[in-house]
C-alpha cells in the first residue's frame, strides 16, 4: 500500500462520533454519563486499569506503521497531564480489515481524552507536546484474542 496523508483536525465529540467518546466535560450540567468505556461483548471479560507514561512524539509529521483494535471491548484513554494528544482511528470493512478510507487523525485540545468503541482500529494515543501520563481502561478475556495488529503506511500532519 503507499503511503497515505492525513491533516489532524481538532477533536470535539461530534466528529469522532462513529469512532467513539470524547472524554471531556461540556455544559453545565454536574455530570455527563459515558456509556462507552463500559461497553464491551457479552464474553466474560475482566475489566483493566493501567497508568502508562507515553514519551513525546519527535517534531514534525508523525508516521503510522500499525494500528490496533480490541474485539471485545472499548479502551478508554483519559489524559493525567494536561497534553495534546494524536488520535489516529479507522474501522473495519465487511471482511473485518481496516478500511483505509475510513482513516482519520484528530487532534485533542490538551484536556480532552477518548474512549474507542470494541473493534475500532486505532494508532498508539500520542503525546505532541510533552511526555504524558495517561489512565487507560481495557477489557480482557484472558486470551490470546484481546488485540488485533494491522499494517498501514500512513503519515499525519499537526496543524501549526
Amino acid at each position: 500500500m503507499n503511503q497515505m496523508q492525513l491533516i489532524a483536525v481538532p477533536l470535539s465529540i461530534e466528529n469522532f462520533l462513529e469512532y467513539g467518546d470524547v472524554v471531556e466535560h461540556r455544559g453545565t450540567e454536574t455530570r455527563r454519563m459515558l456509556n462507552t468505556p463500559l461497553e464491551h461483548s457479552s464474553l466474560n471479560l475482566r475489566l483493566g486499569f493501567s497508568v502508562n507514561r507515553l514519551t513525546q512524539s519527535p517534531p514534525g509529521a508523525v508516521q503510522i506503521n500499525t494500528l490496533e483494535r480490541h474485539p471485545y471491548s472499548a479502551q478508554t484513554f483519559i489524559p493525567l497531564i494536561p497534553s495534546r494528544h494524536l488520535v489516529v482511528v479507522a474501522l473495519s470493512d465487511d471482511d473485518g480489515h481496516l478500511d483505509p478510507k475510513t482513516l482519520k487523525a484528530f487532534l485533542t485540545n490538551g484536556r480532552q481524552g477518548v474512549s474507542y468503541r470494541a473493534a475500532v482500529w486505532h494508532f498508539a494515543f500520542t503525546a505532541i507536546d510533552t511526555d504524558s501520563e495517561v489512565a487507560v481502561i481495557l477489557g480482557r478475556t484472558g486470551g490470546n484474542d484481546d488485540t488485533e495488529y494491522t499494517t498501514l503506511h500512513a503519515e499525519v500532519i499537526l496543524p501549526s
